[in-house]
């Protein structure tokens, strides 16, 4: 699916911040997976991990054993 905004020029957001802010959000909700998120914005994991941190959005938000597993097999 495609979507077009338009948004003002004064909101201070370029066109690949607004699409993280809208990923971000999507992910946040629980309604765009890590894996789509990725491929929405072209980025690794460890990329798409950050990128969520700069927009004060929890990585680990599933349920406990789920940050357990993300824990046990994490990259170094």
């Amino acid at each position: 699916m495609q979507v077009t905004i338009d948004l003002p020029d004064d909101v201070g957001l370029d066109e690949h911040e607004a699409k993280e802010r809208v990923v971000a959000l999507l992910y946040e909700a629980g309604t765009l997976s890590e894996k789509q998120g990725c491929e929405v914005l072209g980025l690794s994991r460890r990329a798409f991990q950050g990128m969520l941190s700069e927009h004060d959005v929890a990585y680990m938000t599933g349920a406990p054993e789920d940050i357990q597993y993300e824990l046990r097999h994490r990259r170094e």
